[in-house]
């Protein structure tokens, strides 16, 4: 009887926390979001093992700061090749076939448009995407080049059929093929097979770089690019509309790596709450309410050594409806 008291308990208790923790991110203190670390040890530095998620229902607009690493200017080389070692226990994806394409969606001979159509992928159809009259379905890969000293650069890509975003600092002329680096996702974050945003359709306008998704589980949002330099790129968020759940689903989430500080995408977080700026080790932090979250490195990665930091900021209600 003692045991299945014990028991009981440890389960009314768990349920307790669960609960706690959805009270919190469903309306944590105004101006922020509640981050949480759902990170698991590697290895292998082609794993993304380290996951961040933010969390508030009341959250409908945010800015992204992708911005060049502190040692930049400094740094002597870069390496942004491969890393397999120790990979050998990598999860083997699902495999769905595809026609592979590649098609320009847009050219004005300054922006540049490119979308792509994979062999395989884990997941069974792409996205539709939409830029004026060309329409494109079961797309995996869209890049946004834009024209720097008579050559495309390419500085943000989406993967419209998981809802993964990655982007860099216009390249330096020192560091032409500069590395992405933390991937990141906006919309209702949920769980298939991996973190997904699923986005059934992405509508973008090239003149203001403004991508425009519908989310399959209801709901739209927007990401638009605001400034492109070679010292960051600045991003616009908004969502309007998703779905109220129980617990509530994260409205935005990092995927990085993490194996070592001198081996890492990301290796330092960095939030900020009313009592102050704190930063710890990426893999120790729990969780948090935070008005702006940080991930950085400040020592020299032997992986993606040129992979930008990555701030999330400006957490505030939608805006109103024009």
């Amino acid at each position: 009887m003692q045991v299945i008291r014990r028991s009981v308990t440890a389960v009314i208790l768990a349920a307790a926390l669960v609960q706690s923790a959805a009270a919190i991110a469903a309306s944590g203190e105004p101006g922020t979001a509640w981050v949480e670390n759902r990170s698991t040890p590697t290895q292998c530095a082609e794993f993304d093992n380290v996951y961040y998620t933010m969390t508030d229902q009341n959250i409908g607009r945010f800015r992204i700061d992708v911005s060049a690493p502190v040692y930049l200017a400094d740094l002597a080389a870069d390496d942004t090749g491969p890393n397999f070692a120790n990979c050998e226990a990598m999860k083997e994806d699902p495999k769905n076939h595809f026609t592979p394409k590649q098609i320009t969606l847009y050219d004005d001979g300054q922006t540049r448009i490119v979308g792509h159509t994979y062999a395989e992928s884990w997941r069974a159809r792409g996205a539709e995407v939409i830029v004026g009259d060309t329409d494109e379905s079961d797309l995996h890969l869209v890049q946004l080049f834009e024209k720097v000293d008579g050559a495309f650069v390419e500085y943000l890509v989406v993967y419209p059929f998981d809802g993964y975003w990655r982007a860099k600092p216009i390249p330096t002329t020192k560091f032409p093929n500069a590395a992405y680096g933390t991937s990141f996702l906006v919309g209702p974050v949920e769980q298939q097979h991996r973190p997904i945003v699923d986005i059934s359709k992405l509508e973008i306008d090239p003149k203001t770089k403004t991508f425009r998704m519908t989310f399959a589980k209801g709901g739209t949002g927007s990401l638009k690019v605001l400034a492109a330099d070679q010292k960051h790129i600045l991003l616009d968020v908004t969502l309007d509309g998703l779905s109220k759940e129980e617990p509530p689903l994260p409205f935005a989430a990092i995927r990085s790596m993490f194996v070592s500080p001198t081996n890492a995408d990301t290796a330092r977080v960095t939030w900020r709450t009313d009592t102050g700026l704190y930063n710890q080790p990426v893999m120790d932090f729990k969780d948090a309410n935070a008005s702006e979250v940080r991930f950085d490195r400040i020592e020299l990665s032997k992986h993606n050594t040129s992979a930008p930091d990555v701030t999330f900021s400006g957490f505030a209600s939608p805006p109103p409806a024009r």
